[in-house]
């Protein structure tokens, strides 16, 4: 099969105090998760995001718990963080999920980008 290279979607804002899923695997295609980029609109102070890597429940998007953590981060005030594994992160069922959890008390969201290659 033919690999599609990029972004695996687009731009997702996190709210503070939620968990969303920032990437589905949809139509038995399976995902190689490269990056995720994650941006802190927040203006004033450090917002913390979890990344959970999901698997699907009965083939729909499955609920985040600590078993799914993979990393916690600290982004401070306007700032850019790439968190980039050693090797993709393979998605290959439909409803498996990669979620965010935007710890932060503040109004402001965080912008996530998944990036990496799906089979196409």
């Amino acid at each position: 099969m033919a690999l599609n290279r990029g972004n695996l979607g687009f731009t997702t804002q996190v709210g503070s105090g939620v968990t969303s899923a920032v990437l589905t695997v949809g139509s038995a295609q399976t995902c190689y998760v490269k990056s995720i980029l994650l941006f802190n609109r927040n203006q004033s102070g450090t917002q913390n995001a979890v990344i959970y890597v999901v698997e699907n429940s009965g083939g729909s998007a499955g609920t985040a718990s600590t078993q799914h953590e993979v990393a916690r981060i600290g982004i401070t005030t306007n700032d850019t963080f790439f968190f980039e594994p050693a090797y993709p992160i393979t998605l290959n069922a439909n409803g498996d999920t990669i979620q965010i959890y935007n710890e932060g008390t503040q109004t402001d969201s965080l912008n996530v980008l998944v990036l990496g290659d799906k089979e196409v």
